[in-house]
């Protein structure tokens, strides 16, 4: 009986041996990237005369746009840009659909155009560097996480504008995403 008892503890432990078995579990932790915020910056300018060509250009040492020509008491009344916050150091790609006309609100429009390079161009307010807002651009957002863009334009009043009140308004739709995601 010895004999059996033996042979029946040894079957259970081979048994429970070859029960056995293993799992490997993984742990997966995933960083979220903090969420990129962009607020506009609405400008434009005031006092403009008829049939006269403007040039509006920002000025990244004054901190400010100005306007050309400004013999007539024209003022820009804000710098037209967008300013964006988000991951420290972090590559963020920015798209702008820019307008080539100006909707009047007496019903007529005004073509308006964006310089591709230079001071009339795009301006990084950080760094005074150029860009041109014509084209995808990649920007990285440095210590501070923020990068401020502001633009130039060029426009001609039309000579057929009500003077005692038109307003011409248009849209900038500035997209920004991080790069690899």
């Amino acid at each position: 009986m010895k004999k059996f008892m033996l042979i029946v503890a040894l079957f259970l432990v081979a048994s429970l041996a070859l029960a056995q078995s293993t799992a490997v579990t993984t742990i997966t932790i995933n960083a979220a990237a903090t969420a990129l915020t962009l607020a506009n910056s609405d400008g434009g300018v005031d006092g403009v005369i008829r049939g006269v060509t403007y040039t509006v250009v920002f000025d990244p040492y004054a901190g400010a746009s100005t306007v050309v020509p400004n013999n007539n008491g024209e003022a820009t009344n804000g710098d037209v840009g967008v300013d964006i916050s988000g991951d420290v150091s972090s590559n963020v790609v920015v798209e702008m659909s820019l307008p080539d006309h100006l909707l009047g609100t007496g019903g007529t429009s005004m073509p308006i155009t964006f310089p591709s390079s230079g001071p009339g161009g795009g301006v990084r307010v950080e760094t005074g560097g150029f860009f041109n807002p014509n084209v995808t651009n990649t920007f990285n957002l440095g210590s501070g996480g923020t990068c401020s863009l502001r633009l130039g334009y060029v426009f001609t009043v039309p000579a057929n504008t009500n003077i005692a009140g038109d307003a011409y308004i248009g849209q900038i739709l500035t997209t920004a995403y991080y790069t690899g995601l």
